[in-house]
């Protein structure tokens, strides 16, 4: 039953008053709304006679707070006497901070009525009072009495991640995904990541072990295999450990490679950079033909890693199955730009712009400003592309804000008119010229930090390096405690071809900051790219390895430094384990180098020749082609 308790006040106006759980950790809320908690509870504001407490022993141990005489208490008429005066009294005795007295008050009322309200405050009550092993009690004798109930399940769950008990949780949620309908046990294996995330620290290296458990008995089901499998997969994702993730995806692949989850995990692998999982993706594609989502989603990714040529492909029939996918038509137009084919960048950026202006007016979209402000900003830039500045001009108007993005292609067209100083002047701004930073609130601070870096890239864009190069150097004394803005000028020495300077730069950035492993990295390829002190350009990509174990482009460093080395066999070995982490095509090219060397011409040919098809315009990879005279045909 769910009583509600009405006080009226002297105007004689009826209110009730409700008392959040505020007490509770937020570790519930993987699991959504439909089984977040919510105490909804009424403190009494009547005053008790002395002889309403007369009948009782624990009378002397609480006291009533003083009430206006004329408060009248209206009760659900349900209510017996005694359950009445068990409310009554917990209440009051946990207003006076006698949380204990009060939690024994509620719980027998708990368990003499069954009302899960009574329930759910008496394990407030025991929480509040610090009483963890009450409170899994108050849990426990809940959920015997009413063992069906998801609320009841999911308060046990709260109190047993709350008081550590990894045998509690792992059978409290067998037992809410036992109890859940079909659709309802889904999104809880779905959500058993982000529960189990928010484990207490002691408890963090059990989350496997846990999830194993709980998923037990749906593991063995057809139905729900797949998404068991899934959740295990994102929890050692979530553990670092991509290869145990990948031997759960190919589980829930040899399922059902069209389950939904199957193919979330695909994509959260291959976005992590395992290319062992983009042949799950595909295969999840091919059997999920009504539903376009999968496909765009692995257009993004191949975008996000430059195979625009692929991306463009998978986007092209994401259109012919859902012509009104707005984020569809952007991505295809911003590849197009990338591609320097401006008509079709054009064209599928104003077909966005109709789409999108459709669905806003229908309202079908939640996203149409975002959208509408991207494809605006896309026209303006092909608008600059081919020359016609005024027509970007307009574009940049129709955004209708003047943010940092419309702010620099404003620039830009300035320095294209041969207006480059008028443009860095528009970058900076006052902001730059009239407000010292070091005296600058953070807001301000951060908006200043903002324009410098705005006019380096704007300096960048007008290949003006040594001026780039000077506005990071006071970039640097305004923020001197700003790692990445050092090695960003370290890194525009190496453009400006002054070695000794970058590695300066680079070792002063190791000594300010040990652990910065990119640093480490760069000079160690510098180094090695230039064919001098090997062996101290060696032990300084180890070194960042030891820093980012398994990072693939640290790892072709190391294999590179190894071929400058002459030491081809394990130059080739560590080169592969890179490239099997990541295809990336400076990887490839530097691979293919080592088995042309070794004189494995096929192997070669054939590992540059797949590289080139991913990515047909990267200039490392054509150039390795040219000097080493490959024959691709």
């Amino acid at each position: 039953m769910a009583n509600s308790f009405l006080i009226a006040p002297p105007s004689g106006t009826l209110r009730t008053v409700r008392l959040s759980a505020g007490v509770w950790p937020s570790i519930w809320s993987g699991l959504g709304s439909g089984l977040c908690l919510r105490l909804g509870w009424v403190l009494l504001g009547a005053a008790l006679t002395s002889s309403a407490w007369a009948s009782d022993p624990q009378q002397d141990a609480t006291s009533a707070k003083d009430q206006p005489e004329d408060a009248q208490v209206v009760m659900n008429s349900t209510l017996d006497d005694r359950l009445f005066y068990q409310i009554l009294a917990g209440e009051i005795a946990a207003r006076n901070n006698e949380v204990t007295l009060g939690f024994r008050f509620l719980s027998a009322a708990a368990k003499s009525s069954g009302d899960a309200l009574l329930y759910e405050r008496a394990i407030q009550m025991a929480i509040q009072g610090g009483s963890g092993d009450a409170a899994w009690g108050a849990a426990s004798q809940w959920v015997k009495a009413e063992p069906n109930s998801l609320k009841a399940q999911a308060m046990l769950l709260r109190v047993a991640i709350a008081t550590k008990r990894s045998q509690g949780i792992s059978d409290a949620l067998t037992r809410i995904i036992s109890i859940g309908n079909d659709a309802e046990k889904r999104d809880l294996i779905r959500a058993m990541p982000s529960t189990l995330k928010r484990l207490p620290s002691e408890l963090a290296t059990q989350a496997e072990a846990i999830a194993d458990a709980s998923l037990k008995q749906v593991k063995a089901d057809p139905r729900f295999a797949s998404s068991a499998w899934s959740a295990i997969g994102f929890l050692r994702l979530q553990a670092k450990n991509k290869d145990k993730a990948l031997d759960a995806l190919n589980k829930a692949r040899s399922n059902d490679v069209a389950d939904i989850d199957t193919g979330r995990l695909a994509l959260a692998l291959f976005e992590q950079g395992a290319s062992a999982a983009e042949p799950v993706v595909l295969a999840h594609i091919a059997a999920q033909t009504n539903d376009p989502k999968p496909r765009f989603q692995y257009a993004r990714l191949l975008y996000l890693e430059n195979r625009t040529t692929a991306a463009l492909a998978q986007l092209n029939q994401v259109l012919l199955s859902a012509p009104t996918l707005v984020p569809a038509w952007l991505l295809s137009a911003q590849i197009y730009h990338q591609q320097a084919d401006f008509d079709k960048a054009q064209a599928n950026a104003k077909q966005a712009l109709i789409l999108n202006a459709q669905q806003r007016a229908s309202g079908q979209q939640g996203r149409a400003d975002t959208y509408g402000r991207q494809a605006k900003l896309l026209l303006a830039d092909v608008a600059q592309a081919n020359g016609l500045w005024a027509e970007s001009g307009r574009w940049l108007d129709e955004v209708g804000s003047e943010d940092e993005a419309v702010l620099y292609r404003r620039a830009v067209l300035l320095g294209k008119q041969g207006r480059e100083d008028e443009a860095i002047a528009l970058i900076q701004g006052p902001a730059l010229t009239e407000s010292p930073a070091e005296n600058a609130s953070d807001a301000d601070a951060d908006a200043i930090k903002s324009r410098m870096q705005l006019t380096v890239r704007l300096l960048r864009e007008f290949k003006r390096l040594d001026d780039a190069y000077l506005a990071t150097q006071a970039m640097i004394a305004t923020f001197p405690d700003d790692a990445e803005l050092l090695y960003g000028q370290a890194m525009l020495a190496d453009q400006l071809g002054r070695p000794a300077e970058m590695e300066r730069l680079l070792r002063e950035l190791i000594q300010r900051e040990p652990d910065y492993e990119h640093a480490y990295n760069a000079l160690g390829y510098s180094l090695v790219d230039r064919g001098e002190r090997l062996q101290e350009a060696q032990a300084l990509i180890e070194k960042a390895l030891t820093l980012s174990p398994n990072d693939p482009l640290i790892t072709d460093s190391l294999g590179w430094a190894y071929f400058r080395q002459g030491r081809l066999d394990l130059a080739a070995q560590t080169l592969e384990r890179a490239y099997a982490i990541k295809q990336d095509p400076e990887i490839a090219a530097h691979l293919g180098e080592v088995r042309w060397v070794q004189g494995k011409t096929a192997v070669a040919i054939q590992l540059v020749r797949e590289a080139i098809a991913r990515y047909p315009d990267n200039a490392v990879l054509k150039a390795t082609v040219k000097r080493l005279g490959m024959p691709l045909q």
